[in-house]
């Protein structure tokens, strides 16, 4: 919230009853969310992961990252299981839960073959299919046939068939053993796809929140969003309420003496910002005409599904998740992305953003000046300082 813009709407210069809360909690020292999200090569990092050079609070128990430096290429992201070694993280999909690995120091196929051993890690094997590995003398040539290229020899081949499937002839094959594998696209080739249930976060994800600890140092309750209290523990956060609340009466008191008068603004808008935003269609109260909603962009999504904000996943219209090749909207006032089908049945009846509801049509308040304000700011500056 912010503090000139609260001054500037008061009517009158009495000090409506809830301005004493406002002005406390947008001063309250708090945590801020960017400070946990950063990035590892491409790899966005955020909660319930963390590197392990950032603070504790910003990932839960168990979820560490390390970022292995590349000179020549970007950087990798790697998680370590206590007994199945390190691995490369080539996505993590925070609203499904599930994190795509590589195995890029030695063979996931002679791991599989020895026990994959997750344990005291909270990651588990998303879907599993069980495979038969054979050691043959030559090729089969078969559907479902995988070569294990990391397995096989000048002259023998391992192999891997689905158990329920085709069974090559002894007199060829020697089977080694049947391995129950957590499936993924190239399992084969060292790729594997884990997932986690705790902390579920899938709820805040799929309506764009963010997850973070609830209480820092207070147990491992996870919150969304608003909901989270950012800020201290409760008991400091009580002691500071009632130390800082008499300074902030002082304050109001002061703002009321000195009777601060605004003038709205609003008779004479800033005309640059009124071309910025379109308008709406004439004799309409609400929504856009075709031609304005045709200038909004559009993008085709590709095989990656990358957006330029890793969050942009979902549609928070018909909270369907983005699939490659879907054309999306994009509303250029808040860099929101959209199923085209889901924003223009939208801006048909609502001259609004779907996330901010922002109006397009109206500019906002125009802002009073700073050296208005500098005596106000200057006293409180000091009060929250004392």
């Amino acid at each position: 919230m912010d503090f000139f813009y609260v001054i500037k709407r008061m009517d009158s210069i009495s000090i409506q009853p809830f301005l004493f809360i406002i002005i406390f909690f947008s001063f309250q020292p708090s945590i801020s969310l960017e400070i946990c999200s950063t990035l590892c090569g491409s790899q966005t990092i955020r909660f319930p992961f963390r590197l392990i050079d950032q603070p504790q609070y910003c990932g839960y128990q168990d979820f560490k990252l390390s970022c292995k430096f590349q000179e020549t290429t970007q950087d990798v992201t790697i998680l370590t299981f206590p007994y199945a070694g390190n691995f490369s993280v080539f996505h993590i999909d925070y609203a499904q839960q599930v994190l795509q690995l590589g195995y890029s120091v030695g063979c996931l196929p002679r791991i599989l073959l020895q026990g994959l051993n997750l344990s005291g890690s909270p990651f588990m094997s998303v879907n599993t299919q069980s495979y038969t590995f054979y050691n043959c003398s030559t090729m089969v040539q078969y559907p479902g046939v995988l070569k294990i290229p990391c397995l096989s020899g000048f002259n023998f081949y391992v192999v891997a068939i689905p158990t329920d499937g085709y069974t090559p002839s002894t007199s060829v094959c020697l089977e080694i053993a049947k391995v129950m594998v957590p499936m993924s696209t190239d399992w084969w080739e060292d790729g594997m796809t884990l997932g986690w249930n705790q902390p579920d976060c899938r709820w805040c994800e799929s309506h764009q929140g963010t997850c973070l600890f609830e209480n820092v140092g207070a147990g491992l309750q996870v919150g969304c969003d608003s909901a989270i209290k950012h800020g201290l523990p409760s008991s400091v956060r009580d002691a500071l309420v009632f130390g800082l609340g008499i300074s902030l009466m002082c304050l109001i008191a002061v703002i009321s003496c000195v009777k601060l008068n605004f003038t709205e603004g609003q008779n004479h808008p800033n005309p640059e910002i009124l071309m910025t935003h379109p308008r709406s269609t004439p004799g309409s109260t609400k929504g856009l005409d075709r031609q304005t909603i045709d200038t909004y962009p559009t993008t085709l999504l590709g095989p990656s599904r990358c957006l330029p904000n890793p969050r942009d996943n979902i549609c928070s219209i018909c909270l369907c998740e983005y699939q490659a090749n879907e054309t999306l909207r994009t509303i250029p006032n808040c860099s929101h992305y959209f199923h085209v089908d889901c924003i223009d049945q939208w801006l048909k009846l609502n001259a609004t953003c779907p996330e901010f509801r922002d109006k397009f049509e109206e500019p906002p308040p125009v802002a009073p000046t700073l050296s208005s304000l500098m005596p106000v700011v200057a006293f409180f500056t000091l009060i929250y300082v004392l």
